[in-house]
């Protein structure tokens, strides 16, 4: 039985879709409703005057369809090491740095630029997008665009001839550079179960043609309980 899906628009992308789906979960794919995935990898930061790659654990959790948290750790040698977190309860987006307390980002440019990256990364996962809130738009042979309805965020996701997804692409405010750039998520074409949930083998970001992070994940959780104050970063979540 073919994969069925939810989302509105052009009947062509909803192929590719499906086509997608089914070349990363087969004929049954996990129907989601929270998550929550743990990474390792790399970013590329600044440690003084010199940019260079440095360790770092992410973890994102979502609470579909629109609520997503972000939290990371850098571990530079021989300096302090960083975390943060970004997080969008549906409503509010708020920031943190340090340990320090949480920050209502209320600029509406910052907001859509978390929004976007953070649909973008739950588009990765390709079942979300099979939901009533998107609708879906063939761009080309090899492209189609999810729209999120909810956040009003769209982002274009490419295929290779194997249909496994190859990338994800949003425009939005990079918060380093100021500038609106594209933020490309690519995906290696290797697969793995992690915790018997499938996903790209390493998973690499950018900005524009610049390199951002790399990361393998390395644990999931398939819809496990997030309570709401997870996303209102509150002081007993954080």
């Amino acid at each position: 039985m073919p994969v069925l899906l939810l989302a509105q628009g052009d009947s062509k992308a909803k192929d590719m879709l499906r086509n997608a789906i089914e070349a990363r979960y087969g004929l049954q794919p996990p129907a989601l409703e929270s998550l929550r995935i743990d990474f390792k990898g790399r970013v590329r930061t600044k440690v003084g005057p010199i940019a260079t790659w440095v360790p770092v654990d992410a973890t994102a959790h979502f609470l579909f369809p629109n609520a997503m948290r972000w939290d990371f750790t850098v571990r530079p040698v021989g300096v302090t090491i960083q975390k943060g977190i970004e997080a969008f309860d549906g409503t509010v987006y708020r920031r943190t740095r340090g340990g320090s307390e949480p920050t209502v980002i209320s600029d509406a440019e910052a907001v859509q630029s978390i929004q976007r990256r953070l649909w973008a990364i739950a588009a990765l996962l390709l079942t979300p997008l099979g939901e009533m809130f998107v609708t879906l738009a063939l761009k080309d042979e090899a492209c189609f665009e999810a729209l999120n309805t909810e956040i009003q965020a769209a982002v274009s996701l490419c295929l290779l001839d194997n249909n496994t997804l190859h990338s994800v692409t949003v425009p939005c405010l990079n918060p380093d550079s100021g500038n609106i750039q594209n933020f490309i998520i690519q995906l290696s074409e290797e697969q793995t179960p992690v915790d018997e949930f499938m996903l790209p083998r390493k998973i690499s970001t950018f900005w524009d043609d610049a390199p951002y992070f790399e990361v393998d994940p390395v644990a999931v959780q398939s819809n496990p309980e997030i309570p709401p104050s997870v996303f209102t970063l509150n002081e007993n979540n954080t």
